[in-house]
Order: structure tokens, then C-alpha cells, then sequence
């Protein structure tokens, strides 16, 4: 692959990791959104579907972010105490994860859940605009070999689309 569609792969593989993550934010807004508005009959079942989805999503997708795109930024000078604080960050949304399904009543939930939206929003807005501008521009850093086919993302290798989900 010669570097202009080395370019043009990793820059395609930046907007389906901004992609992946404009659809992450949608899902939790409608599940946390869901559980809020849910009458305390259909709570219940509104709060295993979030736990489920933090469980099966968003906690996966922190822990392979760690995994791929935050080492190779760590790896970078300017990247060090970005990626050190964007870790910090998982921790703080894996703690109100706990805290929103370990809640004793629906509302309380309701309102962990919309403190989890809040905060992945502003997380994954950083990584759309600091962390990914980071990784593009790096020398000797090819973001489709750094996500590989992990993060529910595809890329092309060998002239085929290749892709793995959570």
C-alpha cells in the first residue's frame, strides 16, 4: 500500500471510529432516556436492558480502546498525559456504571445512567478531536493496523473488507 492510500485508509477508519462512536452515544441517550421516562412497572426491565448494553458495549469498548488507540497515542510525546487522563476517564465512567446499576431504586439509576451519557459524550468527543488528529498525523502510526478488527470497526487489508463486532 503506498502512503496515499495508507492515508486514505487510516482517515477512513478515523470517521468509522467517529461513526462507531456517534452510535454508541445515540444507544445510551435512547436506553438511559428509556429507563427516566419508564413507569415504575416497565423500570425493571428499562434497567437490565442499560446494565446489559453497559456490560455488553461500553464497558468492551473502553477496555479495547486501551488496548489500541490509546497505547499507540501514549506512545506518542504529546500524547502521554492526554491518553494518562482519558484513562482516568474510564475509570470515572466504569465507576458510575457501577454506581448506576448497584443503585437502590429506578430513579436513582435513571439519574447514574444520564450522568453516564454526560460524561462518555464529552469522553468521546475528545477522542474524535484530539486523540484521532493525534494518530493521523503521527509518523510511522497507521491507525487501520493499530484498531486492527477489533472496536465493532472494518477496515481493508489485501484489497478485502475484513471487521469484527464486540
Amino acid at each position: 500500500m503506498n502512503l496515499t492510500q495508507h492515508a486514505a485508509t487510516d482517515a477512513s477508519m478515523a470517521q468509522e471510529i467517529r461513526t462507531h462512536h456517534a452510535a454508541m452515544v445515540a444507544d445510551l441517550d435512547r436506553l438511559a432516556g428509556a429507563l427516566r421516562d419508564a413507569e415504575p412497572e416497565t423500570r425493571a426491565g428499562a434497567r437490565v436492558t442499560l446494565a446489559k448494553w453497559f456490560e455488553d458495549v461500553l464497558v468492551p469498548h473502553a477496555d479495547e480502546e486501551e488496548r489500541t488507540t490509546y497505547a499507540a497515542a501514549a506512545g506518542l510525546p504529546e500524547g502521554r498525559l492526554l491518553i494518562e487522563a482519558m484513562v482516568r476517564e474510564h475509570v470515572l465512567i466504569k465507576r458510575l456504571v457501577a454506581l448506576c446499576v448497584q443503585a437502590p431504586d429506578g430513579a436513582v439509576a435513571a439519574a447514574y445512567g444520564r450522568a453516564v451519557l454526560a460524561t462518555f459524550d464529552s469522553h468521546q468527543s475528545t477522542e474524535n478531536e484530539i486523540i484521532l488528529p493525534l494518530l493521523l498525523q503521527a509518523q510511522g502510526v497507521s491507525l487501520a493496523e493499530v484498531v486492527g478488527e477489533s472496536h465493532g470497526h472494518h477496515h481493508v487489508h489485501d484489497g478485502h473488507q475484513h471487521g469484527h463486532q464486540h
